[in-house]
C-alpha cells in the first residue's frame, strides 16, 4: 500500500529501502504553520484569550491551505513541549515556500531581547529567562535557515510583564522592536514597548482583526497587515496600534487567493485558490464534478482527505494518516456523513480516520461501503488493506484485484500500487513491462511516487536498459514535487557517481533534504556515506 510498502534501493554500506509512498501533496505553494496559544500559566495568573485565539488561528490557516504542525493549535506548552513543537516545525519546513509562526501568550523583554514564556516558566531572576523561556532570536534564525521564501511571524504577546515581581525587569512594557531577516515579516499586536489589550468577546482585538483580514481574497501581505492595523486602532479607539517589521520580500503572497483579475489570467489547469473558512463552500462546477459534490468542502475533508484522491476538490492537499487529528476528524466526518448521506467521499474519509486510530476492521467496513458506491480511492485503500494485512488476512491477489479496480476507475496513485505488485510479483506474475507502463501513467498524471519508482527501474535496469541519466531526470522531477524518496535516489546517484561525476557534497545535501522530510532511508544513508 502506498505509504507503507517499500522498494529495495541501492546498498550504501547497508541494505536501504526507498519507500514507494507519498510524502506531501504537490502544491503550487507549500504552506507550513506552527500555532501556539499559552493561557494556563502556573506561576502567574491565567490569560483569558490565547488558547481560543490559537484555535481560531489554526482553523483559519487550515482552511487557507496551510499544513499546521500537530494538526492544530498547540495549547499550554511547557518548555519541553515548546521545544518539541519548534523541532517539528523545523522538520516540517523542508521544501516549504511559506512559513508562519503564530504565538499568543506571555512574552517578556530583557536586555533588548524578546522571549516567549512557556506555561511552566517561573523565573526568579533575569538569568532564569534564558533557560526557562524561548528566545525569539532563535526562532527567527530557524526561519532564516529553513530556505523558505516567505516567513511570517505573528506575535499576540505584547502584554504586561507578569514576572516583574519575580525579579525579571523590562526596560518598558510589551516587547522590544526586532529587525526582520531577509524574506520575513514580523507582526506585533501593538507598537514596541507598548501593551496590547485582551478584548472583551473571547478574542484579542489583534487576532480577531487578523483573522478577518487574512480571509479576504486578493489582499497581498502589506495590504492585509495595514488593514489589521486600521481595524485594531478603530476597535480600541486608538489605544492599541499593531506594528510591522519587515525586510524585502520577493514575489507575491495572498492568504486567500489572488485578485480576481490575476486569477483569471492563470491557466485554468493550475488553480491555487485556498479553501475558505466556512464549513461548506459552494461553487459552480461542471456536471461531471457535481456527481462527486466537489463543490462541497467540509471539516471532514480538511482533516481527513487523502493526498492525491481525485474524488475530492483539487484545492485540498490532503493529510497523511499519522498527521490526522483523530478526535477532531472523527467528529467532523460523523457530522458530514449525517448532513450529506449521499456523498460517499465522507464515508471514505471516515475510513481513513479509523485507519489512523488503528481500528482496521472499521476502516475496512467504511472502505467497502464507499467502494460499493463506486468511490475509486476506496478501492485503492481496500487493496492496501489486503496488501498490508490490516483488517483482513494478507492476500496479494486480492490486493491486486482491488488496485486494478481503482486503476480502471482512473486513480493515478493506484497505478503506483499495482505497478509495485507487478514489479515484485506479489499476487500477480512478475512483469516489469507492466510495472513500467503503470509507473509511466502515474508519472504522466503528476504523481511523484510514479516518477520515483520509474526512476528506480532505470537505475537498476529492471525491464529496461539501465539508464542513469533517465533515472536522474525522473528523480529530479519527483524531488521538485517534494517526493523524499526521489531526493534519496538523487543522493544515491551522486554518492556512487552513477552517470554523473561523484560528488559527496551534493549527495549529502539530497540525503539531508530527504531526511528532513522524514525519509528513514536517507537518514540511514547519511550515517553510511563512504568518505
Amino acid at each position: 500500500m502506498t505509504g507503507r510498502i517499500s522498494i529495495v534501493s541501492r546498498l550504501i554500506f547497508a541494505a536501504v529501502l526507498l519507500y514507494a509512498g507519498m510524502s506531501s501533496v504537490a502544491h503550487a505553494e507549500k504552506r507550513v504553520a506552527l500555532v501556539i496559544g499559552n493561557s494556563a500559566y502556573r506561576s502567574v495568573p491565567k490569560l483569558p484569550n490565547p488558547a481560543a485565539d490559537a484555535r481560531l488561528m489554526s482553523d483559519t490557516l487550515l482552511s487557507l491551505g496551510f499544513f499546521v504542525v500537530g494538526g492544530g493549535a498547540q495549547l499550554d506548552l511547557d518548555k519541553a513541549g515548546f521545544d518539541d513543537a519548534l523541532q517539528k516545525f523545523k522538520t516540517g519546513l523542508a521544501g516549504a515556500d511559506v512559513a508562519l509562526f503564530y504565538y499568543a501568550g506571555h512574552g517578556v523583554e530583557t536586555h533588548g531581547l524578546n522571549y516567549l514564556a512557556p506555561v511552566d516558566a517561573h523565573p526568579l531572576d533575569e538569568a532564569d529567562v534564558f533557560t526557562q523561556m524561548i528566545g525569539m532570536s532563535g526562532i527567527l534564525d530557524q526561519l532564516e535557515k529553513s530556505g523558505t521564501g516567505i516567513n511570517l511571524v505573528l506575535l499576540d504577546a505584547c502584554r504586561n510583564n507578569p514576572f516583574s515581581g519575580q525579579g525579571v525587569h523590562s526596560t518598558a512594557g510589551g516587547l522590544a522592536q526586532m529587525p526582520a531577516p531577509v524574506g520575513t515579516l514580523i507582526s506585533f499586536a501593538t507598537q514596541p514597548r507598548s501593551v496590547s489589550l485582551d478584548g472583551v468577546d473571547g478574542h484579542s482585538p489583534y487576532t480577531k482583526a487578523l483573522i478577518d483580514a487574512m480571509q479576504r481574497p486578493g489582499a497581498g501581505l502589506f495590504k492585509t497587515f495595514n488593514e489589521v492595523g486600521l481595524a485594531v486602532a478603530k476597535a480600541t479607539h486608538g489605544e492599541q496600534i499593531p506594528w510591522v517589521s519587515s525586510s524585502p520580500i520577493s514575489g507575491n503572497f495572498y492568504f486567500a487567493g489572488k485578485p480576481a483579475t490575476a486569477a483569471a489570467s492563470q491557466p485554468p489547469a493550475a488553480p491555487d485558490a485556498p479553501v475558505p473558512a466556512p464549513l461548506v463552500q459552494e461553487a459552480r462546477l461542471s456536471p461531471a464534478d457535481d456527481s462527486l459534490r466537489k463543490d462541497l468542502i467540509t471539516d471532514c475533508d480538511r482533516l481527513a482527505a487523502m493526498p492525491y484522491d481525485t474524488g475530492h476538490p483539487a484545492s485540498l492537499p490532503g493529510v497523511e494518516p499519522d498527521k490526522i487529528n483523530i478526535t477532531a476528524a472523527a467528529a467532523a466526518c460523523n457530522d458530514a456523513m449525517a448532513r450529506y448521506p449521499d456523498v460517499t467521499r465522507f464515508v471514505f474519509e471516515a475510513g481513513r480516520v479509523a485507519t489512523a486510530r488503528k481500528d482496521f476492521a472499521e476502516a475496512r467496513r467504511r472502505y467497502e461501503q464507499a467502494a460499493a458506491a463506486g468511490y475509486a480511492m476506496a478501492m485503492n485503500n481496500l487493496g492496501g488493506v489486503y496488501e498490508g494485512g490490516d483488517g483482513a488476512p494478507l492476500n496479494y491477489a486480492e490486493a491486486a484485484r482491488w488496485y486494478g479496480k481503482a486503476v480502471a476507475a482512473g486513480e493515478p496513485i493506484a497505478m503506483v500500487d499495482l505497478g509495485w505488485l507487478y514489479e515484485t510479483g506479489h499476487g500477480v506474475t512478475r512483469d516489469y513491462a507492466e510495472a513500467r507502463r503503470l509507473y509511466e501513467a502515474a508519472a504522466k498524471a503528476g504523481v511523484p511516487a510514479g516518477m520515483n519508482n520509474l526512476g528506480l527501474l532505470y537505475m537498476y535496469g529492471k525491464g529496461v536498459a539501465r539508464d542513469y541519466a533517465e533515472a536522474k531526470r525522473l528523480f529530479e522531477q519527483g524531488a521538485a514535487l517534494g517526493e523524499a524518496s526521489a531526493m534519496n535516489g538523487l543522493g544515491a546517484i551522486y554518492n556512487e557517481g552513477d552517470g554523473v561525476p561523484r560528488n559527496v557534497t551534493v549527495a549529502r545535501q539530497w540525503f539531508e533534504k530527504a531526511a528532513a522530510l522524514g525519509n528513514p532511508e536517507a537518514k540511514q544513508n547519511l550515517k553510511g556515506m563512504r568518505r
